[in-house]
């Protein structure tokens, strides 16, 4: 009998261990993360799939992004999440990227600006009016996708990268620089093998095309040839899902290693007193409501997937979650509090503080179907909560963030306090949407205001042709008066006549930018054209639609290469430096070794 107590008093204390711990012993079945079927029942919905998220991956010079929800225009930043709806403007001289997802990355040059149209799970679709873009299929993808221009639709098959231009003259240059390219407009599809080049001219009902070949490798093709050597080189998307983007940024800024408890962690190279969910900023999104932004230039995937952790001796390191697990992105996965005396937060606390979850702790969403478009969420607000006795990481001393409640109202970030035991003791614990009503200042990814990438407008009453179904993410968008106005009617935020005085007068403020650009994107020159046809043939134009033309497809005939054309300037990419280079080098592939194999 007694051997059998103190069996059970070992098997209670263990218990008690690993629920203080807060993770599974060695040899625990690995699972994807987060594990709804291991959860206490009723404490969280299950996750669900939520809208699609794109992030800007690389900026160089001046780039700014216009909500789909608001209209405003904003100064972009590494790492802001794009929706259906947003818009991006790159200012002259610059370039970004954006990556839409695991497979598929565009890259943006000076002076253009595109709209994001559709970006659903499977489909991708843009929209060009004037400028320069590379799509980019980086990995084998299912995905639909689609670059949408006044004239034509270009759908860019397989592993490709296919540039397409709109000049300034009306005319869309679309060059192939790997893989095929399906061209269609109102008459007909053409089919574009690696190597060519489409012209395409003539009003958008019933444009003409020939086709000829590729124009030599310039500055912009050497850049997006130096990002394709760099994101191909990435070893971390051997740990992770593909369900997760960004990773390949996580070589250059850490390390991986093997946790006997989880299996393979990533530490990042960072200073001793470093936390996660610190250094960065709260924004305001659509349909998820408070989304972090990290400023960290490998600041995507650690912070919209898995959890981090304490390691004593090694410091914090980021849990992805089995490689073979399903995962959904997510705005953040923190936990959120209350604390203190004074106004200006919905449920009556001074100050708010978050704390990142640790493997395995259950994540409550603040979002979901309807959204703060009909309804906001309610907040379950539990009172005198001991919070580092519910999450395991505010007992790490640099575990829990904490900034003024004001500050939180103004996107204010920067002046974040430590919170002592008392506090912690004895604060409210916000289960579910943090009820603090967003304004304008919570729409912007960073304090910066937009300078240089002005918009010029061409977006603006222009139809553009497609061949993809209609989608309804861009339409769905909630308008952010509605957001705003729902998220205090549920919250009941005693500041609301205050934040609106604020919403005004900052739309007053950062709205304003600077008079458009007068030059024009750099490209291909008509008169460098050498189309890939005999003299005689009516000047190589064909309709879509119409039978070939015979010389003019055929290898015998075909005019020389023509001579090099002007594009975008080579740009440097802005970013943290990566050990030992900056963030994105590495060799490029010229256009010497495929020249040989033309």
């Amino acid at each position: 009998m007694r051997r059998t107590r103190l069996l059970l008093a070992v098997m209670a204390a263990s218990a008690t261990l690993w629920g203080q711990q807060g993770y599974p012993p060695q040899g625990y079945p690995q699972q994807g993360y987060p594990q709804p079927q291991q959860q206490n029942a009723g404490e969280a919905p299950p996750d669900q799939p939520g809208q699609a998220v794109a992030h800007l991956t690389v900026i160089n010079g001046d780039a700014s992004i216009r909500r789909g929800d608001s209209g405003d225009w904003v100064a972009a930043a590494l790492n802001a999440p794009v929706m259906a709806g947003d818009s991006i403007s790159v200012g002259p001289g610059g370039s970004a990227e954006l990556q839409l997802d695991y497979a598929n990355f565009v890259r943006i040059s000076g002076e253009t600006e595109i709209r994001l149209s559709d970006l659903e799970s499977g489909r991708n679709q843009i929209q060009i009016a004037k400028g320069l873009i590379t799509w980019r299929v980086l990995r084998d993808s299912n995905s639909q996708s689609e670059i949408s221009s006044p004239a034509v639709a270009v759908r860019p098959l397989r592993l490709s990268a296919v540039r397409v231009e709109v000049a300034p003259d009306g005319m869309t240059r679309i060059v192939v620089r790997r893989g095929d390219a399906d061209a269609s407009t109102p008459k007909g599809t053409e089919h574009i093998h690696e190597g060519n080049m489409m012209l395409v001219q003539g009003s958008a009902d019933d444009p003409e095309y020939q086709v000829v070949y590729a124009p030599s490798r310039d500055a912009w093709d050497t850049w997006n040839d130096q990002r394709d050597s760099y994101l191909e080189r990435a070893q971390s998307n051997r740990y992770l899902s593909r369900d997760i983007d960004g990773g390949e940024d996580l070589d250059a800024y850490g390390r991986w290693g093997n946790d006997p408890a989880y299996g393979n962690v990533w530490t990042p190279s960072v200073p001793a007193n470093w936390a996660p969910y610190q250094d960065g900023q709260w924004v305001w999104e659509d349909y998820y409501g408070w989304t972090w932004v990290d400023y960290q230039p490998w600041g995507w995937a650690p912070f919209h997937y898995g959890s981090w952790y304490f390691r004593t001796g090694l410091g914090w390191s980021w849990f992805p979650g089995a490689r073979s697990g399903r995962y959904w992105w997510h705005p953040a996965m923190v936990g959120f509090f209350g604390f203190g005396g004074g106004l200006g937060m919905g449920f009556g606390f001074g100050s708010v503080g978050w704390v990142p979850l640790a493997p395995f702790e259950v994540f409550h969403p603040w979002y979901g179907r309807g959204g703060f478009g009909g309804r906001a969420f309610g907040a379950g607000i539990v009172n005198n909560v001991n919070i580092a006795g519910v999450y395991r990481n505010a007992r790490v001393a640099n575990g829990v963030t904490a900034v003024p409640g004001q500050d939180f109202e103004r996107g204010v970030f920067r002046n974040r306090f430590t919170v002592n035991r008392a506090e912690l003791q004895r604060a409210s614990l916000v289960r579910g949407a943090l009820p603090i009503a967003p304004t304008a200042n919570n729409l912007r990814f960073s304090e910066r205001a937009v300078s240089g990438a002005t918009p010029r407008g061409e977006m603006a009453n222009q139809r553009f042709f497609s061949r993809m179904p209609a989608g309804n993410a861009a339409a769905g968008r909630t308008s952010f008066a509605r957001q705003q106005a729902s998220a205090r009617s549920a919250f009941g935020d005693r500041a609301a006549n205050a934040a609106g005085a604020r919403t005004a007068e900052t739309q007053n403020g950062w709205r304003r930018f600077g008079e458009p650009a007068s030059g024009q994107p750099g490209g291909i020159q008509r008169s460098q054209m050498q189309p890939r046809t005999t003299p005689g043939d009516g000047g190589g134009w064909e309709r879509f639609g119409s039978p070939p033309s015979g010389a003019g497809r055929t290898g015998a005939g075909r005019s020389a290469p023509g001579p090099n054309y002007r594009g975008a300037p080579a740009p440097r990419y802005r970013s943290a430096p990566a050990p030992g280079g900056n963030r994105g080098g590495g060799g490029s592939h010229g256009g010497g070794a495929r020249g040989g194999r033309r």
